[in-house]
């Protein structure tokens, strides 16, 4: 289910990188009335994820407009399919930009909005993704019209980091799978590891070919670590993780895992009792727990799951209240209004709330029902609070407390 948050499906294996070069943005008058356009899956593994995200969506937009709307106009709402591969998600970004919105929240694949960003931001739509946390988007070329709510995989490098430093373990090598998504992110996790104290031994990248999944394994038997760091997706992962343990001899390795991994897709074989105690992984904080927000999430849908609900939630409210503090509703002019509202302000924690600190001529600290939320000049997460998982008898996960992580 994770598994849009770091790319997967067929786009994984893909080891082609996006594109940096300079985005040329055009500009278009503003009618002053906000038009958000929702780019999420509606089908295989990451429905789930799609339909929480479409849910805090209709409930940001119900309280905003229950409010009076962003400048006194109601906001609007324009929902595409994602689909499950960056050609589908372009396909969805370029309707979005032809239909007129302001702005984007989505798309959800880390690999998808890699893919899709150049064409909002050429058209100039601000884009807010609640799970793309790809490290490659920190320094894309967005023109300053990106932000999103879910920190980025350079902070969850440092989390793992430092759970691999608690093991002790005199030496660790890192296993990732060699795409867009996993080879920086894997880079970054190496580079922390080093920083933290911990010696590693090799670090290899694997596709989806047998050949690649069996040279991996081997390198991991003649490393002989202690611990193995593992960055992949929620099929590969849990397989080469059975794999290595499966080949290894005397003395078990531990594993520590990320956030892809936390839920292994249904066609992928639970870990075994044995395995899954040795197994931490590091992950965002996934369902919300704060219960007025759960409770409205599920005035909306009562079968909600909440699955990153929380980061959509809170991508619509930073849009509407930049737009309410700054006047205009597309543009440079709203994307440099957004960080600010989540910080250095009043503390607030729904339009509602935030707009009358606005309407009393204060500034505003939004901080949403995940906790406190900080965006830098960036438009990036600052600080996070990353949950540490492990895996129970049965081989599903369990939340086993906080990591948390700044970017300064």
């Amino acid at each position: 289910m994770l598994a849009a948050c770091s790319g997967g499906g067929a786009s994984s294996s893909s080891t082609s990188g996006p594109s940096t070069s300079a985005v040329t943005t055009t500009t278009r008058p503003d009618d002053g009335a906000l038009v958000l356009g929702v780019i999420t899956p509606t089908g295989g593994s990451a429905a789930e994820l799609g339909l929480s995200q479409r849910d805090a969506v209709q409930l940001a937009v119900a309280e905003i407009n229950a409010d009076g709307g962003v400048l006194g106009q109601p906001v609007r709402t324009v929902i595409r399919d994602e689909g499950d591969n960056p050609a589908t998600a372009e396909l969805a970004v370029q309707d979005l930009v032809q239909a007129g919105v302001d702005a984007i929240i989505g798309p959800s694949s880390s690999l998808d909005t890699l893919g899709t960003l150049a064409t909002a931001v050429s058209a100039g739509v601000v884009t807010c993704s609640p799970t793309a946390s790809a490290l490659a988007l920190d320094d894309f070329p967005d023109a300053g019209l990106f932000v999103r709510t879910v920190p980025s995989d350079s902070l969850q490098a440092v989390a793992m980091a430092r759970v691999v430093e608690e093991t002790g373990s005199a030496k660790a090598m890192v296993v990732y799978l060699d795409d867009a998504y996993g080879r920086p992110f894997a880079q970054a996790v190496e580079a922390s590891m080093r920083a933290e104290g911990t010696a590693v031994s090799a670090a290899i990248g694997f596709t989806g070919d047998a050949a690649s999944f069996s040279d991996a394994v081997d390198a991991v038997m003649a490393n002989k670590p202690d611990t193995v760091v593992v960055v992949a997706d929620s099929v590969t992962g849990p397989a080469i993780i059975s794999a290595i343990d499966g080949d290894a001899v005397g003395p078990k390795p531990t594993y520590v895992v990320n956030d892809a991994i936390r839920r292994p897709a249904s066609q992928t074989a639970p870990f075994s009792s044995s395995l899954a105690a040795r197994i931490t992984g590091v992950s965002p904080i996934a369902y919300p727990t704060q219960p007025a927000f759960v409770k409205a999430l599920h005035g909306v849908d009562p079968d909600a799951t909440g699955l990153y609900s929380q980061n959509a939630y809170d991508c619509v409210n930073l849009i509407a209240l930049a737009a309410q503090a700054s006047g205009v509703t597309h543009g440079s002019a709203l994307a440099a209004a957004v960080s600010p509202a989540s910080r250095s302000g009043s503390s607030c924690g729904s339009f509602p709330e935030c707009n009358s600190e606005l309407t009393a001529g204060r500034n505003i600290d939004y901080d949403g029902p995940g906790g406190v939320l900080a965006l830098d000049a960036n438009g990036d997460v600052s600080t996070a609070v990353f949950e540490r998982f492990g895996f129970d008898s049965s081989g599903r996960d369990v939340r086993t407390g906080d990591i948390t992580v700044d970017s300064g």
